[in-house]
């Protein structure tokens, strides 16, 4: 662990000056936009609460962190993204006419830039078959992601499990405690979880403006009227957002294997410095509460002891559920480009 490192992960943002706390976020995420990658001054980043998104999407004044709070808790996102992670910010119509031609849309392909109509203007074809290409491309590299976080989870047992009879031997032998595999792959996981809150929140906004958008819906579909979904939008919307959940299911369900080792899911600190808790805990060093893990307990055991087997097994059926509306979401998504391109 490098001197950096160690001192994000035992400094805490209570008690210190607002400016310090951001600083201490933002150089612990090197000045880099932890959805987008973009490296940018401490004047064009916020330090943003990964858990108040995952609550709910939204939050209250993220261009500071709050007076209280660990550093766990924060990740560093730019102006660009937090507006669309508050879904604050709308194209301005002249904007959303360069979207007509191939040089606008390219334009804002692959871009974190929102690309909403401001309230009261209708999006035409073109214009909406641009942000649906945008929204499932990042939903797409949001499901990438979540399935090898999941991948990364499953191996911590064995990881931890490794590091006890490394910290045991190098205790027999006085030996010092270098870093270690276990601490590589605990950084990786926090910091991995913070990026994926950050991602389907960013998914959740731009549904959400798909859905309140203004389309003027193909004459084709004389059952929709103006300014309504037509059914293969409303039905990509569907299942987009239900994909969102399952996405969400695999994170919590990653949260459960850490409290089942005893560790936190935020800063995986240890949650007790005894046995592992049996019941959702707060974590001695960030707060966060722990997953509850009752539905996962062994039956039978001396001590709460998780069966990380059968735990496994739901994130694989999980996955698997994942692909299957993924592959529905393919269907619906070309069904609804079809209409688009023939209704430009």
């Amino acid at each position: 662990m490098t001197s950096r490192e160690r001192r994000v992960d035992e400094t805490q943002i209570q008690g210190q000056d607002q400016d310090q706390s951001r600083t201490v976020v933002f150089d612990r995420d090197e000045y880099t936009c932890q959805h987008c990658g973009q490296a940018g001054e401490d004047t064009s980043l916020r330090a943003r609460s990964v858990d108040d998104v995952a609550a709910a999407g939204t939050g209250t004044d993220h261009n500071t962190p709050p007076e209280s709070g660990h550093s766990s808790t924060f990740a560093t996102v730019c102006v660009s993204c937090a507006a669309i992670l508050d879904g604050e910010t709308a194209i301005k119509p002249e904007e959303l006419e360069e979207l007509e031609g191939a040089e606008g849309a390219e334009r804002f392909q692959g871009t974190d830039e929102p690309t909403d109509a401001d309230a009261g203007a209708t999006t035409t074809s073109e214009q909406l078959f641009t942000l649906v290409r945008e929204t499932t491309q990042k939903q797409g590299e949001t499901v990438s992601d979540v399935a090898s976080f999941a991948s990364l989870t499953t191996t911590l047992p064995a990881k931890i499990a490794d590091a006890g009879v490394a910290n045991n031997e190098r205790k027999e032998s006085n030996e010092s405690n270098p870093t270690t595999a276990l601490a590589e792959t605990a950084q990786e996981f926090v910091a991995t979880r913070r990026s994926l809150l950050l991602a389907i929140a960013s998914v959740d906004q731009r549904l959400t403006r798909l859905d309140e958008l203004e389309y003027d819906a193909p004459a084709a579909t004389d059952d929709t009227r103006p300014g309504e979904l037509t059914p293969a939008l409303a039905a990509f919307l569907e299942t987009a957002t239900e994909l969102q959940e399952t996405l969400r299911e695999l994170v919590s369900l990653a949260e459960q294997v850490t409290a089942g080792l005893g560790r936190c899911h935020g800063c995986f600190g240890g949650l007790s410095e005894s046995e592992i808790p049996a019941t959702p805990t707060a974590c001695p060093t960030c707060g966060r509460t722990s997953a509850e893990t009752s539905k996962w307990q062994q039956s039978g055991a001396d001590s709460p002891t998780v069966d990380f087997e059968r735990l496994f097994s739901a994130i694989n059926e999980t996955l698997q559920e994942a692909s299957a509306t993924t592959e529905r979401l393919t269907d619906r998504t070309t069904a609804l480009a079809t209409e688009l391109v023939e209704a430009q």
